[in-house]
């Protein structure tokens, strides 16, 4: 966009007496050229914009408010829609009508101000004219943001069923780094596979498959995990710093991460919509950021009806989610029926589909919005912000303290229950000495012989073990439990076993080529003999994989015969 002083060289010598009058300016420069270099540098004095500023009314104050929210600019039949038009005149017909001493609309007076320009500019590969703030007033205008005044939003009647908005996303990120720390979540397309989720929807308080999807990748964006090869790995340095975290600042570690993390679009995952790959982009950080700033102007502390806020923003904010107002180039889908949705009159089935995937979705699951349901709806009608949400959104709040400390209660058969609000270090660390038995309000691990011998092989002494559960439970360790890990550990070692797989070849020379071989030679572990070789259990598949593609067509036998 121009300058200023480069705007105004576009207008005949009528407008620039137009734009000086309306702001107290005398021109006196000849010839015309340095009228507009006099009148550029009059307007652009600091003292004038802000004399100007304090007597705008309140629409032409929520034109420029909104220019700037778009990044100083925005297509012009956008802008007229909203804020009316600019009446076009000739020289002679704009000295007898002397539009700038009664404007039409808030567009027009803010054009005899000079605090707006109009140009043309390419845009998604066509031609079309904005109106925007020169680059040289945008930085003179930060005062002229009004206090934000509140975002009425239609109250809810009192919901027949809740969903809290609460810290149950901490607790299956616990869960997730337990299986990742093993290795146990493998990738199919760069997405958790199939056998994964299920996984995750065992373990997990909330089994929502759309929701592991989204806690998966908020991981990897926090850099809590990282792919290895095909499964997803620990950053254990990163995971243990999050684990010696207070419960409510671990979750505003998460909420802080989506907050800024542009790789999640929250449009390609709503439901009943199919976005396409044909080169067209959208912001979802510009959006995102925009429905937390209308959140926060909401009414706190009752609920509030997901229609009316839809309704609202649709009202008075309808190109939340488009940098330029442009609603026709998109790709999107209907799911149902196939058909394209554009064009202002699908705003509900799209911009309107995204503001309740938001609230239903990431805003619920990061505990910062409670849903409320009807009498026999499925999908919540009704929202309200959470101690958590006000906190994130830097509102007033009630302090958010730890709950008291829960000690573990453990059985004499080996079974260790945890409270859901006991410190998440310590069930991380339960996880590495106890097998999984159930999630809930309770997690509960059994310290079994399998168990201790895992343990016990990653280098966790007995010692360490005993101090641990006496920490956890208050010094209430069963005798007959120790006695029994006592004993177990005394035998550990005495016998060894592996679970091997055996790869043979018809001839040594074979055997060569393979231990040759870039993909293939890892696999091969011990040598039995010049045609035999151990190949890990664990890493069957990919070898078998990796002879596929490398021409041989290996005899695969259960047994030896």
């Amino acid at each position: 966009m121009k300058t200023l002083h480069e705007c105004l060289l576009n207008y005949d010598v009528t407008l620039l007496r137009a734009i000086a009058e309306r702001r107290g300016v005398e021109l006196n420069a000849d010839p015309e050229q340095d009228r507009a270099l006099e009148l550029a540098r009059a307007l652009l004095e600091p003292a004038s914009v802000h004399e100007t500023v304090a007597w705008l009314s309140d629409e032409e104050r929520g034109a420029i408010e909104t220019l700037l929210e778009r990044g100083g600019r925005m297509r012009a039949h956008r802008f007229a829609e909203r804020f009316g038009e600019i009446r076009r005149f000739g020289p002679g017909s704009l000295a007898r009508e002397a539009p700038w001493r009664a404007p039409v609309s808030a567009a027009e007076g803010l054009w005899y101000c000079g605090l707006i320009g109009r140009a043309f500019a390419e845009d998604a590969d066509t031609v079309v004219e904005f109106v925007y703030i020169p680059t040289d007033v945008r930085p003179l205008l930060p005062q002229v943001a009004r206090e934000q005044a509140v975002f009425l939003v239609p109250e809810a009647e009192t919901p027949h069923m809740t969903a809290m908005g609460d810290l149950a996303l901490i607790d299956d990120l616990c869960t997730l780094f337990t299986l990742a720390r093993e290795r146990q979540l493998y990738l199919r397309q760069g997405q958790l596979a199939p056998e994964s989720v299920g996984l995750l929807q065992e373990r997990f308080v909330v089994p929502d498959e759309a929701r592991i999807e989204f806690l998966g990748h908020l991981a990897q964006a926090g850099g809590y995990v990282q792919v290895v090869g095909r499964t997803l790995g620990l950053s254990r340095e990163r995971v243990q710093g999050w684990l010696g975290e207070s419960r409510p600042r671990q979750l505003a570690a998460l909420q802080s991460t989506w907050r800024e993390d542009a790789e999640w679009n929250e449009l390609w995952h709503v439901p009943d919509i199919r976005c396409e790959e044909t080169g067209w982009r959208n912001d979802p950080l510009r959006a995102r950021h925009a429905v937390l700033d209308l959140i926060a102007r909401c009414p706190t502390g009752q609920w509030l009806l997901i229609a009316g806020f839809v309704a609202a923003v649709r009202e008075q904010h309808p190109d939340y989610a488009r940098p330029d107002g442009d609603f026709e180039t998109w790709y999107i889908r209907d799911v149902r029926t196939g058909e394209y949705l554009t064009g202002l009159e699908c705003w509900e089935r799209v911009e309107g589909a995204l503001l309740t995937y938001l609230l239903s979705g990431p805003l619920h699951w990061l505990g910062i919005v409670s849903l409320g349901y009807k009498e026999g709806w499925e999908k919540p009608s009704a929202w309200r912000l959470t101690p958590w949400g006000a906190a994130f959104l830097g509102l007033e709040h009630a302090p958010l303290t730890e709950l008291p400390h829960q000690p573990a209660r453990i059985a004499s058969d080996g079974t260790v229950y945890l409270a859901r609000e006991a410190q998440l270090v310590d069930r991380f660390q339960l996880a590495r000495i106890g097998d999984w038995r159930a999630s809930g309000d309770k997690y509960a691990y059994a310290i079994t012989a399998p168990s201790l011998a895992r343990s016990m092989g990653a280098g966790i002494e007995v010692e360490r073990i005993e101090r641990f559960l006496a920490r956890i439970s208050g010094d209430l360790v069963p005798s007959a439990l120790l006695a029994r890990l006592r004993g177990w550990a005394a035998r550990y070692g005495q016998v060894s076993l592996r679970r091997v797989m055996v790869l043979e070849t018809r001839s040594a020379q074979v055997m060569g080529q393979l231990r040759r071989h870039e993909r293939i030679r890892g696999y091969l572990r011990r040598a039995l003999s010049p045609t035999t070789a151990l190949v890990r259990e664990s890493d069957w598949a990919r070898l078998t994989e990796e002879l596929y593609r490398a021409g041989y067509l290996p005899d695969i036998t259960e047994s030896w015969e």
